[in-house]
């Protein structure tokens, strides 16, 4: 009678521990995965990783060798109109070969657009270059600040010189003038149309 009691007693603290696992979680195709939900903390190096920048980090509005804005040198005039969310106001006549045009968006600035390709700008004061020198600076600041600059002997101006920042691969540049001492005119563009002495008219 012990014996059967004894056996009884051990056969139901056998079927008790016997608990039904709880279900496994499953991905978004249905498999089941062991894995835990809980996403695990960052590792240091994870955690000091640089951050990609997004396109609206992009710096302000500046004319650089390769163009102002969204408008780049080298884009139809089709394509330069649609950056600059405005139509063109050509010039009257209007010479395909080689004209100046300037947008409603962009007042300080004229684009050159030879054969309806955009292959230079025209700044006035008020426009901010890459290189940071603005209208006004003299050549000793500019040799201090830029000594890598390029400097020539200006055609008109015995006293003056144009200062060239050429790009990288030499495509492209960005030219100042100088003339009465301090810089009175800024234009950037592709080559040969940036360094032009003269514009289309």
């Amino acid at each position: 009678m012990r014996t059967t009691l004894l056996l009884g007693m051990i056969a139901l603290l056998a079927a008790c521990s016997k608990q039904p696992a709880p279900p496994a979680a499953s991905n978004d195709q249905g498999v089941a995965s062991s894995a835990p939900a809980t996403t695990p903390p960052p590792t240091d190096a994870e955690a000091s990783a640089p951050v990609a920048a997004s396109p609206t980090d992009a710096a302000p509005n500046m004319l650089s060798a390769e163009g102002f804005g969204a408008i780049r040198f080298g884009m139809t005039l089709e394509q330069a109109q649609q950056a600059a969310g405005s139509k063109a106001a050509l010039p009257e006549p209007f010479d395909p070969g080689c004209s100046m045009v300037r947008f409603p968006t962009l007042p300080k600035l004229r684009f050159m657009v030879e054969n309806n390709v955009v292959t230079r700008a025209d700044a006035e004061p008020g426009i901010e270059n890459a290189v940071g020198v603005p209208f006004g600076a003299t050549l000793t600041q500019i040799r201090a600040s830029q000594p890598a600059a390029e400097v020539t002997p200006h055609k008109y101006d015995e006293h003056g010189q144009y200062v060239t920042f050429p790009s990288a691969g030499g495509r492209s540049a960005i030219i100042l003038e100088v003339t009465g001492s301090k810089v009175t005119k800024m234009r950037a563009g592709l080559q040969p149309a940036v360094a032009y002495v003269e514009t289309c008219g």
